[in-house]
């Protein structure tokens, strides 16, 4: 996968909260502050996303763990000093603002997937890295999610007690008390980091400021156009293919139209760049396998082929085989040793 960036916004926000969490000069929040520094001089635009997750995830292993992520999100915001912010902060509604954000997302963050689905009871926001090698990445999933829960909170605080928080990561994952951190109940082990809220709050008011400008709505849309033009559909094809990987059978018809185009054009862009769909799938089935057995120690063979949209765990275990080199459960005995 193509390197993937984030905005060098977000180093700067965590500037301000380690700059607050310890005034002592050589304590582990004030040398972490001393890399965010310096990472921030180096990238002041972007950063790649590999080495910014790396980073929060040094700060939680020397400084807090989770709770300064958490608080950091909640404290931050939004990217107040840029379009996008511009434009949700000028929302009316909760949800017309989280809308607003997942739709422009990919201008902020590459390689990420974030998403509202919205049923009659309750309304889910998810959030994900789509590059199974980026991990672990705990820390940063508690700071992104801390962002959209202070929207949350502003638009109807009353119903943050029916709120529920899901982390990818296990419980034997995460050095903290999650559930005591963000004040509601947390379930472990997801297919994605997610705040669950009631959907009767979805049109709550925002009216953070004086909506915005509708050129503003339209350099957002041309700016987005450009990024999804300048990306590789091999790229666009494999996060697609991580982002639905979770619900089981992923087809290339499926993909096709969740990119915006016909089965035949995706096969001939494809071709191309010298890739099938075939081929990518099985990359990326390898690769998020890799991950769930590094991840989720007890994991079925037969839960992990559904997942990968097998309907038989020996057809997962004759793929893997081909894939690895060796049988899955060699696999995970070999990881189990190291």
């Amino acid at each position: 996968m193509a390197d993937a960036y984030v905005s060098s916004l977000a180093l700067i926000d965590w500037q301000s909260t380690l700059g607050r969490a310890d005034g002592t000069a050589d304590s582990p929040c004030a040398c972490m502050l001393a890399r965010i520094d310096r990472a921030v001089d180096k990238h002041p635009d972007f950063i790649r996303l590999p080495d910014y997750v790396e980073l929060l995830e040094a700060i939680g292993r020397e400084c807090r763990p989770s709770a300064l992520a958490w608080s950091a999100g909640l404290a931050v915001g939004l990217p107040f000093g840029t379009d996008l912010g511009r434009a949700t902060l000028g929302c009316k509604s909760l949800g017309t603002a989280l809308h607003w954000i997942c739709q422009y997302f990919p201008l902020l963050q590459d390689a990420s997937s974030l998403r509202l689905d919205v049923d009659e009871d309750w309304t889910t926001l998810s959030y994900k890295i789509l590059d199974p090698a980026i991990w672990p990445r705990h820390e940063d999933a508690m700071y992104t999610l801390g962002i959209y829960a202070r929207l949350i909170k502003t638009a109807a605080p009353e119903a943050w007690g029916q709120v529920q928080i899901t982390v990818e990561a296990e419980t034997e994952q995460v050095n903290a008390d999650l559930a005591s951190i963000v004040q509601a109940s947390v379930v472990y082990g997801g297919s994605a980091n997610m705040i669950r809220f009631p959907t009767a709050i979805i049109n709550a008011p925002l009216n953070l400021a004086p909506p915005a400008d509708p050129a503003v709505l339209k350099k957002l849309t041309s700016e987005l156009s450009a990024r999804k033009r300048a990306t590789p559909i091999t790229d666009r094809t494999r996060q697609m293919i991580y982002r639905e990987m979770n619900d089981g059978c992923v087809s290339q018809e499926h993909i096709a139209r969740e990119l915006g185009i016909s089965s035949r054009t995706l096969r001939r862009r494809l071709a191309a760049e010298n890739q099938s769909f075939q081929m990518l799938l099985d990359e990326c089935r390898m690769q998020f396998a890799a991950l769930e057995f590094r991840t989720r120690k007890k994991l079925s063979l037969s839960d992990m082929a559904l997942k990968l949209g097998y309907s038989e765990h020996s057809t997962f275990s004759r793929a893997f085989a081909r894939w690895a080199g060796m049988a899955p459960q060699q696999y995970r005995q070999a990881l189990a040793a190291h």
